[in-house]
């Protein structure tokens, strides 16, 4: 039986609520052949996963201008969508997840770098809107992750300490984040290895845990 402590969950969306890492990478490849820049998916999975756009485009140009950034950018995302779409599908288990979290009144929050078009796409593509106490994208994040920014502020989006918040990782950089902001992370095997997941507890998808297991960590 769990106990009386009030926690709360936050939730990365791109490797977590949706394992659609390979359509991200994908489209990142498209543009990388069209403006000629290098691109490996070990620096994907390392240096891309979890960041801002900004942050993803100036890695693989670093003189990238404003203008540029902003372009590249929405071209990537509107490829991204056209690929996705037909797939787009929730990461196994997490409906049920989400229902036993509302039904024992856990306060949830989405917090992720992508902007705002992928994200209503994604949670209204899904039908997931209703779990979710606040969702956060990229327009809330002045720093991306690993610095903790976006976790501290979906901690006060629904009320309660960072220490009192499990986050819902993936990306190497996500699960700094979550940890730097002083919360539990539970970490998906989605884009990285489980051995290289430095998390509080480790999972395939969310058919593996329950809400007891959550408070267990605590």
């Amino acid at each position: 039986m769990h106990n009386n402590k009030r926690i709360g969950l936050v939730f990365d969306m791109d490797g977590v609520i949706v394992d659609n890492h390979i359509f991200h990478y994908k489209s990142w490849q498209v543009l990388a052949k069209n403006y000629n820049l290098n691109l490996n998916e070990e620096d994907y999975r390392n240096h891309m996963n979890g960041r801002t756009i900004g942050e993803v485009v100036r890695f693989l140009q670093k003189d990238a201008s404003e203008e540029e950034v902003k372009k590249i950018g929405i071209e990537k995302e509107v490829l991204y969508r056209d690929l996705y779409q037909p797939y787009l599908t929730p990461t196994k288990g997490l409906w049920g997840f989400l229902s036993n979290a509302q039904e024992h009144k856990i306060p949830m929050c989405i917090g992720t770098s992508a902007p705002e078009k992928n994200v209503s796409f994604t949670i209204n593509g899904l039908g997931i809107g209703h779990y979710f106490k606040t969702i956060l994208d990229d327009r809330s994040v002045t720093k991306g992750k690993p610095h903790p920014d976006i976790y501290q502020k979906c901690a006060q989006s629904i009320g309660l300490p960072n220490e009192q918040c499990i986050v819902f990782e993936d990306a190497l950089a996500g699960i700094e984040a979550g940890k730097a902001a002083g919360s539990k992370v539970i970490a998906l095997a989605t884009s990285h290895e489980r051995k290289a997941l430095n998390a509080d507890l480790v999972i395939n998808d969310f058919s593996e845990i329950d809400v007891q297991m959550l408070y267990d960590l605590f």
